[in-house]
């Protein structure tokens, strides 16, 4: 334990580690008695200093350097995705789909079931429509004797 407090002490001794912290004295009476202290004035201040230090972020090299990085890393990551939905397109298995897609398209079109399916649905659509209709008129109010008369 001796020992290491002893290597505390050292460290505090060593001029090297030191270091300063500025502390500001209490104010005083004589301080209050001064000029007024315009806080206003220091918060406008305040607001130049802190615009001042984010035009200078933004204007640093170390901004711009990373924004480039940015910019590229998202450009090489397009080129991928871009490469690899190419890819996809161009692969064999991706031809195949597609013209066995359109062979079936084709059959269902000029098969005997797909003309009886879209006639099928064409007349549903078509009842609907009718009993929708007559829904609607049931809705709407009678005329009265009064009201045709005029």
């Amino acid at each position: 334990m001796s020992d290491e407090t002893s290597n505390v002490d050292q460290l505090k001794a060593d001029e090297r580690l030191k270091i300063e912290v500025p502390v500001e004295e209490e104010v005083t009476k004589a301080d209050t008695s001064g000029a007024p202290v315009d806080v206003t004035a220091e918060l406008r201040g305040l607001g130049r200093q802190f615009v001042e230090t984010l035009q200078t972020a933004w204007n640093s090299e170390e901004r711009q350097r990373i924004e480039k990085e940015v910019r590229e890393g998202m450009r090489s990551f397009a080129d991928e995705i871009d490469k690899a939905i190419q890819e996809v397109r161009a692969s064999e298995a991706t031809v195949k789909v597609k013209t066995e897609a359109s062979q079936v398209a084709e059959k269902v079109q000029t098969s005997e079931a797909g003309q009886k399916a879209r006639v099928g649905l064409a007349k549903s659509l078509q009842w609907l429509s009718e009993e929708l209709g007559s829904l609607a008129t049931k809705f709407t109010p009678p005329e009265k004797e009064g009201d045709s008369e005029q």
